[in-house]
């Protein structure tokens, strides 16, 4: 394996464990129902795109490492801000919310566009 598949897909475990994780916490140790909600759903979208990153280790193409990056920005911004709204209460970090989900938004296109470019290379 080489070595930039290998520090992604350590990303995409870390990613993973870190939302099971959250998800448990959110589950079982969140009092108020709307933060534990909101970990919840911050959870799912974080374990969707751990799975995202893994499958994308073993992709190639011009814009896989972009939309990798994309993916990882997106948890840190959406998610990561979810959850310190949900656990600590800091309500004004959802402001970057939004820029993580333009930044997950922007993988799955880079991911449809990689796609549609190399349609006739992939085809035996």
């Amino acid at each position: 394996m080489q070595s930039d598949q290998r520090i992604w897909g350590i990303v995409a475990g870390f990613s993973g464990f870190m939302a099971i994780v959250m998800g448990a916490v959110g589950a079982h140790a969140v009092a108020d129902a709307h933060a534990a909600a909101l970990v919840e759903t911050a959870s799912i979208y974080e374990l969707v795109h751990a799975v995202v990153i893994l499958w994308l280790c073993g992709a190639r193409g011009k814009y896989v490492s972009v939309a990798r990056w994309a993916f990882l920005i997106g948890t840190a911004l959406f998610c990561g801000t979810i959850y310190l709204k949900a656990m600590a209460g800091w309500d004004a970090a959802v402001r970057l919310a939004p820029l993580g989900g333009v930044s997950f938004m922007l993988g799955w296109l880079l991911i449809a566009l990689e796609n549609c470019i190399n349609k006739g290379s992939t085809e035996t």
